[in-house]
């Protein structure tokens, strides 16, 4: 069971985290973020739970994992303006790569749009979704999902899937571990919201296959010609060189990278 306790003791976040919910049980902390009343600002709200049965990713795809074995969380966040999800995203990412170097000894990438990969397996998926009310952003959610010390995975996802502890090992505390995903993510988010330039630098360096030609897939359809990807821009689009030199934009509801390694 995750010690709420031993969690408050490491946290030394200024804002994130602060203000948290924990559930030994949830559907979805998304769908549970998403929900959540408004009776003051929700920013920096961490909801977790201990076992997540009804998980999502991308594309509506299930997010399965064992109960106390993992990390299953949601961030909400309130930025002034709507814009630069697709960059939000990829500055969590970024964090949680880097914690787990830092912490773990893990060398991870980032996979474009949304995942943390280590030896070409998925450790980490994240969902970032946006509640509206009328035209007014209301609130950004962060589901994270980040295999720490399951052993076993299903015949699906068995050859696809990692974790903390398999790389490393041994069994990690999740408490700690929670405690110095959200320190690094606050200080990136300050940075996404500074518009910081060298938070987008970082990220390009971080994202499997940059500067590798690829096959590209739009709207479910792989296109015939061959692109070079450059990363994403400031705005968090997916930049993509094709042989004659132009330069096109993407966002990742639109495009999937298919690389030729």
């Amino acid at each position: 069971m995750f010690s709420t306790s031993l969690f408050e003791k490491h946290l030394a976040t200024s804002w994130l985290g602060r203000s948290f919910y924990f559930f030994e049980e949830l559907p979805s902390t998304n769908s549970h973020a998403k929900k959540m009343e408004r009776k003051s600002s929700l920013h920096g709200v961490l909801v977790l739970t201990d076992f997540q049965s009804g998980g999502r990713g991308q594309h509506n795809r299930k997010w399965v994992v064992e109960p106390e074995q993992n990390l299953t969380f949601s961030l909400v966040f309130e930025p002034a303006k709507a814009n630069r999800l697709n960059l939000l995203t990829l500055t969590c990412a970024l964090a949680i790569k880097e914690v787990l170097e830092n912490e773990a000894g893990i060398n991870g990438i980032l996979k474009w749009p949304n995942d943390v990969l280590v030896k070409e397996k998925k450790i980490c998926g994240i969902l970032t979704e946006t509640v509206f009310i009328g035209n007014q952003l209301d609130r950004i959610v962060a589901g994270i999902g980040l295999n720490i010390n399951q052993l076993r995975f299903s015949d699906e996802i068995k050859h696809n899937a990692t974790s903390v502890s398999i790389e490393s090992g041994e069994e990690t505390e999740r408490e700690e571990l929670l405690a110095k995903l959200l320190q690094r993510i606050e200080f990136r988010y300050r940075q996404w919201v500074q518009q910081n330039q060298e938070l987008v630098r970082e990220i390009n360096q971080s994202i499997r296959g940059v500067g590798k030609w690829c096959s590209l897939q739009v709207n479910d359809e792989v296109l015939k010609e061959k692109y070079k990807f450059l990363g994403v821009n400031e705005s968090g689009e997916l930049l993509a060189m094709d042989e004659n030199l132009d330069v096109r934009k993407y966002s990742y509801e639109q495009v999937r990278v298919i690389e030729h390694l």
